[in-house]
């Protein structure tokens, strides 16, 4: 297990491919709905403050959290990737250089049982350990479908507006036991933002996408996913 650089009560709402769980006091959103079209014309990368990006309990330290974070046209690069370390939990911390409101998050994991089995999404939190994230309410809860492939997940946009960090925290992986880490490949983050008051605004670069690179597979239902590859 290593980061390379090479490489309960609970009341159910169905309502548009999302739910709601409760636990207690405290209630989340599941999310499994496919947002719009995907493309990097409103990528984030460009707003992420990188240097900045920090991991607890991955094998390499914090700075490994910084290896997911890839431009469009590195997002399928297998040979850079964060991986749990001294269990299968993990916490990702991604500061942004402006004021940002988030539409989608991308996620591309794995292999199998190494996929995470929910990432739960906490706004401006940059000071969030593990007994904070199981004890607090999630602003939204992902549930990561298992695919080698990329896979995009729209977020509720009201809930994620004008934020200045987002963390992301792996309760465990899709093994049910059989896996001792979780593994995660590429974070991308799509949205809006804007410069943050008395800072000059950020230069984007970020390629443009062929309209071939964004399709939704068959049967994959907890997102949209890019052409398979594989």
């Amino acid at each position: 297990m290593s980061c390379q650089d090479e490489a309960h009560s609970q009341d159910h709402e169905h309502e548009q491919g999302s739910h709601d769980h409760g636990h207690g006091d405290h209630s989340h959103s599941h999310s499994h709905e496919v947002p719009l079209e995907a493309g990097p014309q409103d990528s984030l990368y460009g707003v992420i403050d990188v240097v900045h990006v920090t991991a607890m309990n991955a094998v390499g330290g914090a700075e490994a959290g910084q290896k997911v974070i890839k431009s469009w046209d590195d997002r399928d690069d297998e040979t850079r990737y964060c991986e749990s370390d001294a269990d299968d939990t993990l916490i990702l911390k991604v500061p942004f250089n402006a004021s940002v409101s988030l539409r989608s998050i991308t996620v591309k994991a794995g292999p199998s049982g190494q996929t995470p089995r929910e990432i739960h999404l906490f706004k401006d939190a940059p000071g969030m350990d593990f007994s904070d994230a199981e004890a607090a309410d999630p602003t939204q809860v992902i549930e990561v479908v298992e695919s080698r492939d990329g896979v995009e997940y729209q977020v509720k946009a009201a809930k994620f507006a004008s934020i200045s960090s987002l963390t992301l925290y792996v309760p465990g992986n899709a093994s049910d036991g059989e896996e001792d880490s979780t593994r995660i490949y590429y974070v991308g983050l799509r949205g809006s933002w804007k410069p943050l008051p008395n800072r000059p605004g950020v230069i984007i670069y970020e390629s443009a996408a062929r309209p071939t690179d964004h399709k939704i597979s068959e049967g994959v239902t907890g997102g949209q996913a890019w052409g398979s590859g594989y």
